[in-house]
């Protein structure tokens, strides 16, 4: 039995260090800091072994009340003065603590308790605090956790009141104690010696108490478990409170602690070091035809608005100064540039295509769509996507605080660019012109462009701020025949940065001589780095020759999940690009090196089909679970109850033989059919039924029918059903009556009540011995096995009518 014991013991302490470090690192995975809860698994290894196996360290109560103090003391600090957020992390780090002072102690049942209850309890907040489909899957890990857990528990437990544990492990259950737990066996030996019950335990020597049986119905229960919680969940009602806010909040703080590309409103060179690429997905799209809806491909997208590549636009930047372009306005907002709610500038029916986006929470300023666009709109009622006029810019706005931790739903409508247009404009809408047009042509007039362009698109004072980067411009734009005109002044400076052999893409963005501007020391010194430098680089050589120009940063590209098939644009794909104002319209250019930065873009590792397994795995828990509404939860139930009904309705028409005739002859007489939903669901429904028959032991329910049914076939049975039939008739006479006869009390009993209560009636001494005559038959009948003549059958027969005729005349009270 010893090499049992260990076993136990040895099982259950796994079990719950283990249980203690899972429901730790959840809670420091939705939190976004590692401090202190992912401490706790190094906490929680170290004491197994120091603590509960070897037992080389023994925390005195009175030290362990004191770090518990200290643990209120640290939670409350933390809580003072602290945000919403924080004051709730700081009881989520108390928990922590709490942990490890429990973890410290020499445990016992309480202990184990405690440690349980603590788990059970982080892994609620972190619930508040996360919306990531990871969650999820950490439940289902938790649930397998704690019921093997508190089943091992529970044999742990039965270890102890057996007396097979230490002496001096304390079982605060058991008041006894394992050291006197040897007076309370009871052994009960079978004549082989193979079993023995102990204070309700049954010790099988043949097979160890963590056997395959125990496995298995702790996995059938975890099995079950999740069965019953799934269907509680899509079946049942619940109250639609949407997610909580909170949980928005942990993400952008993780990914402050990295040094990674994305997006920001406004850009900054500088000395930052290499970047690193960061597969963080920000939104996902679908292209389609607008009549028909029909699926067409990304490039054939792009290419009809005339880009190399799709560009989701997000900011324009105009003014630079010390190595930052801002949009050099107060507030972001340009003269002339009030954002405008979107509308449609004609039917969307006769729009060429349109694209729909998801944009991944947490949703800040910025709706990332490729632009020129008709229109866009989103599903929430409050709100509305505005567009700049003369920045093209597009922001979202009247979002409630909740909602921006929701994706962002968009719809776009766009029409192909005409046959003229040869390069990507973002402010220039094609189609014929109507009267709609016509009155948004006098608002983006020429004049108004020109101004705007001529005024927070050229940075002032290059020669005193940026001296080399205009000598260089000047010459490369300065010819000896002739002036350049605009676009040849364009292409010039274009070529410069792309075609001359000079310049290479690298995320390296270190500077080499910090004593000049980072786009200086990135045309004359190490001539590489990353976008944002090249764009820089083409928009101040332009503003320098006297053409406003201006930067815009956003995301260019996309990849497939190779797992859920969508089109997804993530920070890796994050850009900053160029527009130029030539001809009274802006036009896009790119200088950044295509080749190069496609293949640091597209550089895959080996862990990118995880990448796509977990967000794939994100998009199903969002939509089945986060944005799970009351709507969508009845239109996925009832197929399912239309079934059902449509079901019952043919058994009712055709009975169950029918259908199981039925379905021998469509399913089982064709074995192509046999692996099917419906054979799985017949199966099932059999197999459970089979089931039940078997656990109700049909075998004895058989002998007694069978018994019975010989006992109504024996001779003389008709008599005695007769006089039963006659006592209970006399029953309900009595009933009807006014007197209800107990059904406890004997018949003798009853007879005596019912001469007492009916006294009045029964005035002759023969009508007083009726009840008596009714009940001394029927005892004879029931219990004395005696056979009655026909004649005192009738004569029976007699008795009851008589009383029920006297108590007919019996007056009412």
């Amino acid at each position: 039995m010893k090499h049992r014991s260990v076993d136990v013991e040895r099982s259950f302490l796994n079990s719950m260090t283990l249980t203690v470090l899972v429901a730790s690192l959840v809670l420091a995975n939705a939190e976004g800091f590692w401090y202190p809860a992912a401490l706790t698994p190094v906490i929680a290894g170290v004491t197994s072994v120091v603590v509960d196996r070897r037992r080389w360290i023994r925390l005195p109560v009175a030290v362990a009340n004191l770090l518990g103090v200290l643990a209120f003391l640290m939670m409350a600090w933390e809580f003072y003065g602290n945000t919403v957020l924080g004051k709730l992390l700081s009881g989520a780090h108390l928990l922590v603590y709490i942990s490890w002072v429990v973890l410290l102690l020499q445990k016992g049942i309480r202990q184990f308790w405690w440690l349980a209850a603590l788990s059970i309890l982080q892994v609620a907040v972190a619930s508040v605090l996360t919306n990531d489909a990871s969650f999820g899957l950490a439940l289902v890990i938790m649930l397998l956790l704690m019921l093997w857990t508190l089943s091992v528990f529970t044999l742990y437990r039965g270890r102890i009141r057996v007396a097979m544990s230490r002496d001096d492990i304390e079982d605060s259950l058991n008041p006894v104690g394992a050291a006197h737990a040897e007076d309370s066996l009871n052994p009960v030996q079978t004549p082989t010696g193979a079993l023995s019950i102990r204070n309700g335990l049954q010790v099988d020597s043949e097979e160890p108490w963590i056997g395959w049986r125990f496995r298995a119905i702790v996995g059938f229960a975890f099995v079950a478990s999740l069965f019953v919680a799934t269907v509680t969940f899509f079946v049942f009602p619940r109250i639609w409170t949407g997610s909580s806010p909170l949980a928005g909040i942990a993400e952008p703080a993780r990914q402050a602690l990295m040094s990674q590309t994305g997006f920001t409103e406004n850009v900054q060179l500088g000395d930052i070091g290499e970047i690193m690429q960061t597969e963080g997905r920000v939104l996902q799209f679908e292209t389609t035809l607008s009549e028909e809806r029909t699926p067409i491909s990304a490039d054939e997208f792009a290419r009809a608005l005339r880009m190399d590549e799709l560009l989701f636009r997000g900011n324009a930047l105009g003014r630079y100064s010390k190595g930052r372009w801002t949009t050099g306005a107060s507030q972001g907002r340009y003269l002339g540039d009030l954002a405008t709610e979107m509308r449609f500038i004609r039917d969307p029916a006769q729009s060429d295509m349109r694209m729909r986006i998801v944009q991944d929470p947490p949703i800040q300023k910025f709706a990332f769509v490729p632009v020129p666009v008709q229109n866009v709109t989103t599903r929430s009622r409050e709100g509305k996507i505005q567009q700049g006029r003369l920045s093209s810019t597009l922001t979202v706005a009247g979002f409630k605080r909740d909602d921006r931790f929701e994706p962002l739903e968009l719809t776009a409508w766009y029409q192909s660019a005409p046959a003229g247009q040869s390069v990507h404009s973002p402010n220039r809408i094609a189609g014929p012109t109507d009267l709609v047009t016509e009155v948004l042509g006098y608002f983006r007039s020429p004049t108004q462009y020109e101004h705007y362009a001529y005024t927070w698109c050229v940075t002032r004072d290059l020669e005193q701020s940026l001296p080399q980067l205009v000598q260089l411009a000047q010459e490369i734009c300065q010819t000896d025949t002739a002036e350049l005109t605009d676009r040849q002044r364009i292409q010039a400076v274009f070529s410069y940065l792309t075609a001359s052999g000079r310049f290479q893409y690298s995320l390296n963005a270190t500077i080499q001589n910090p004593s000049i501007d980072p786009v200086e020391d990135f045309l004359v010194n190490r001539r590489s780095g990353h976008c944002e430098y090249f764009a820089s680089a083409c928009a101040l050589m332009l503003q320098a020759v006297g053409i406003p120009a201006r930067i815009v940063n956003g995301y260019k590209g996309y990849e497939k999940n190779t797992v859920s098939g969508k089109l997804e644009v993530k920070q890796k794909h994050a850009h900053a690009w160029v527009e130029a104002f030539v001809d009274g319209h802006w036009e896009t250019l790119d200088p950044t090196p295509a080749a190069a930065r496609e293949e640091a873009v597209t550089r895959t590792s080996q862990l990118d089909w995880w990448q796509d397994l977990r967000l794939a795995f994100n998009d199903g828990w969002m939509e089945l679970v986060q944005r799970m509404s009351p709507q969508q939860q009845e239109a996925m139930v009832r197929p399912w109850l239309v079934a059902a009904k449509k079901k019952w309705e043919e058994i009712r028409r055709q009975g169950v033989w029918g259908l199981l005739k039925e379905f021998w002859t469509d399913v089982v007489m064709h074995p192509s059919k046999w692996f099917s939903p419906r054979t799985l669901v017949v199966t099932f429904v059999l197999l459970l039924i089979l089931g039940l028959i078997i656990q109700q032991n049909p075998s004895s329910w058989l002998t007694t029918k069978l018994r019975r049914l010989l006992a109504w076939l024996r001779p003389g049975s008709s008599q005695k059903r007769s006089v039963v039939r006659f006592y209970q008739t006399f029953c309900e006479v009595c009933r009807r009556h006014g007197l209800l006869l107990p059904d406890h009390q004997t018949a003798q009993e009853n007879a005596r009540m019912a001469e007492h209560h009916f006294a009045a009636t029964l005035i002759t001494p023969h009508d007083r011995l009726l009840p008596f005559r009714i009940a001394t038959a029927f005892n004879k009948v029931r219990f004395g096995q005696t056979e009655l003549s026909a004649e005192v059958v009738e004569d029976l027969r007699s008795d009851v009518t008589r009383l029920s005729d006297l108590l007919k005349t019996r007056p009412r009270s």
